[in-house]
């Protein structure tokens, strides 16, 4: 297996001190979710401390309980709101349009060596594509596409990974990312 090409995965741009980020894409219900959460304990186990960012396009989504505190500061107008307890430490920042990326991946990304990126299918980031189980193979057009994970045969010169080569991909990941 080759090691992922093109650039350091970290974002372009004053954020060079990010940890390298790799975007996990694919369309809804590929799997993406469950490749991270099986893709953390592999990567954690080589001693990374791995830090998660989720892409969502709908605009309506809170993770405030209606009528908590945190809910009823947003509501009455704060921009960030924090809930902080022993064992976390949540943030909600409000935008009028959507967060920069390199804002995202600076916020999440503090103190970790890795940042897998959930979304962000036309974003700068180097990506690993799943693909829809039973899929014909077509690989899709994302930009900066440096690898696949699919249950069939793909034609294509990218890496290709079963979806419980887990280990395989996170090695890869790893050489690729941590080690050059």
């Amino acid at each position: 297996m080759t090691s992922p090409a093109g650039p350091r995965a970290s974002a372009s741009g004053p954020s060079a001190a990010l940890p390298p980020a790799v975007a996990v894409v694919g369309f809804s219900k590929t799997g993406k979710t469950e490749l991270i959460c099986r893709l953390v304990p592999v990567l954690a186990a080589r001693g990374l401390k791995v830090a998660v960012l989720k892409h969502s396009r709908h605009p309506d989504l809170t993770l405030d309980t209606p009528g908590k505190d945190t809910w009823r500061y947003r509501r009455a107008g704060a921009e960030s709101v924090a809930l902080a307890a022993p064992g976390v430490f949540h943030l909600t920042r409000s935008y009028l349009g959507e967060p920069p990326l390199e804002e995202a991946l600076a916020a999440v990304g503090r103190g970790a060596d890795l940042i897998l990126v959930e979304g962000y299918k036309s974003g700068p980031l180097p990506k690993v594509a799943v693909l829809e189980p039973g899929a014909q193979g077509a690989v899709p057009d994302f930009p900066n596409l440096i690898a696949l994970v699919s249950e069939r045969p793909v034609n294509t010169s990218l890496p290709v990974f079963q979806p419980q080569q887990v280990e395989e991909l996170g090695q890869w990941l790893y050489d690729g990312f941590i080690r050059n």
